[in-house]
């Protein structure tokens, strides 16, 4: 009893892993016919997020698609102020940020008005047509590095009429921007000349120095070094747009004085200094003197002489008189 119930159990599992095995292919094609159930079970779990996930390739999308033109954008840039001596040459900075190309771009700087213009850059090459008559031959935009963006002005031989505000304007096929550069033109004028003042009785001095860029100031100080105040001060321009500047005072009691003369840009400066006894100088003194004396005589001897030659008339006339008689 025992060998026949036994006997049968390996066959029974033969036959079950022969089904299972014979079943597999089944249970794989009823797989590939059924809905993809692991899909839809990723999208139930990260349902909340698909709003987010879909809002974020929106955008890179979008990004992917203006990326060409927003390439385009650009900002304008220079320094802020430039200083350049009398007659050199200087360079006017002008750039785009980020560096591109701006071979094809329209390129101008002007100063105050937009035309006429100091330079101008347009299809390739430049333009003189419109230019302001006083930088006539005296501009070169720089195009070494205008493939990366760098395009400085160059003006030669600066005048002091080339002082002011500048401004670089670009602009492309879609896009402008604009910078402002100052421009400072200095120069360092003549050594101050302390006179004494000879039109007045005062013990005055004057001091005058010119040709100055830009406006000068002037300082008078004593022996000691304490600033003494002028009387009178007076700021001019000469011929060439340089500045004079001139200044009048009391001299006080010390035996020196000293007129200096600033440049408030590049700290240039000149002394000049007098030495004085008291009072004006003997010869100025002098001189001085001999003046008051002189047109008080000289007006005495006109009147004398004109009293003598009346005199002289009525006398003769009296003698015909009396002769005739």
């Amino acid at each position: 009893m025992t060998s026949s119930v036994s006997a049968p159990a390996p066959l029974n599992r033969r036959k079950t892993r022969s089904a299972r095995t014979s079943s597999r292919p089944a249970r794989r094609a009823a797989r590939r016919a059924s809905p993809p159930h692991r899909l839809v079970c990723l999208l139930v779990i990260m349902g909340p997020a698909i709003p987010k996930i879909v809002h974020f390739f929106g955008l890179f999308i979008l990004c992917s698609m203006f990326e060409g033109s927003l390439s385009a954008q650009f900002k304008v840039s220079s320094t802020i102020s430039v200083v350049a001596a009398l007659g050199s040459d200087v360079l006017l900075p002008c750039r785009l940020i980020p560096e591109m190309n701006a071979e094809k771009m329209e390129i101008r700087w002007f100063k105050p008005r937009y035309r006429p213009y100091v330079h101008l850059y347009i299809n390739g090459k430049d333009d003189y047509s419109i230019q302001m008559p006083q930088f006539a031959n005296r501009t070169e935009l720089l195009k070494e590095n205008i493939t990366r963006g760098i395009f400085p002005l160059k003006i030669r031989n600066v005048t002091a009429q080339d002082s002011g505000e500048y401004y670089c304007l670009v602009e492309s096929s879609d896009h402008h921007g604009r910078t402002t550069v100052q421009l400072q033109v200095t120069a360092v004028g003549s050594l101050p000349v302390i006179s004494p003042n000879t039109y007045t009785s005062n013990d005055t001095a004057f001091c005058e120095s010119c040709g100055w860029l830009p406006e000068p100031s002037l300082i008078w100080t004593d022996t000691q070094g304490n600033r003494v105040i002028p009387s009178k001060e007076k700021v001019y321009r000469d011929e060439k747009s340089l500045y004079c500047i001139f200044s009048i005072i009391s001299l006080p009691d010390s035996s020196n004085i000293t007129c200096t003369v600033l440049n408030s840009v590049n700290q240039s400066k000149y002394h000049s200094k007098q030495i004085r006894e008291t009072g004006l100088p003997v010869t100025c003194r002098d001189q001085y003197s001999r003046y008051i004396v002189f047109w008080p005589c000289l007006a005495a001897l006109i009147v004398s002489f004109g009293y003598i030659y009346h005199q002289s008339k009525e006398l003769s006339k009296y003698l015909k008189r009396f002769i005739g008689t």
